[in-house]
């Protein structure tokens, strides 16, 4: 079964996904199989998209074979996403292809661009894990403080909000905005004064 997808974007208003599965619909007559289609109207800014997501059922249960789009960009933004997808596909026996583009994964050259495009993703993705050990490094020398910042508040407002609220350690702690795990640790281990994390 192939699974045929177009995505139109909620700000375009005058696209229509029809132009898509028009092209989508001719390839898949040529490869000689059934088809099924779906079809978002959202943003491509991620998978969290309601057809994505039936698809992607469908495919986990063995569904389709096959997935078609008419560019990279009706199911992707962002390498990383595509190259996930790519190695779930591959270990699935799926095949994808954009059919106005040389993505293929049911051919020797189409496989060789998805290697490609998955080593960019790891590229990117080491460049952002080193730019950010750089970054932490750097704020080390030059002296800053790393994490979240602790607020201080004095036992007796702590107490003061218990009282309040009638020993109500939840409500207590969400009203000095602390958990209540924390609340509770930092009373036992105040000497006068509670230091929210």
């Amino acid at each position: 079964m192939i699974a045929l997808y177009a995505r139109v974007s909620t700000r375009d208003k005058n696209q229509n996904p029809e132009t898509q599965l028009i092209q989508l619909r001719e390839w898949a007559q040529r490869q000689g199989a059934e088809f099924t289609e779906f079809v978002d109207l959202a943003s491509g800014k991620d998978l969290n998209r309601p057809a994505w997501k039936d698809l992607t059922t469908e495919w986990r249960k063995g569904r389709i074979d096959t997935i078609a789009v008419v560019r990279l960009d009706r199911a992707f933004r962002s390498v990383t996403d595509m190259h996930s997808c790519f190695d779930e596909w591959d270990g699935r026996g799926i095949r994808f292809a954009s059919i106005t583009q040389p993505v293929d994964t049911g051919t020797p050259t189409g496989k060789l661009l998805t290697t490609v495009l998955g080593a960019v993703a790891e590229f990117e993705r080491d460049l952002t894990r080193e730019r950010v050990k750089e970054g932490l490094a750097r704020a080390k020398r030059d002296g800053k403080k790393l994490g979240r910042p602790k607020a201080r508040l004095s036992a007796f407002r702590a107490s003061k909000v218990l009282s309040e609220t009638n020993g109500d350690w939840s409500k207590a702690a969400e009203s000095l905005g602390v958990s209540e795990s924390t609340l509770r640790r930092r009373v036992r281990e105040s000497g006068g004064l509670i230091v929210a994390e």
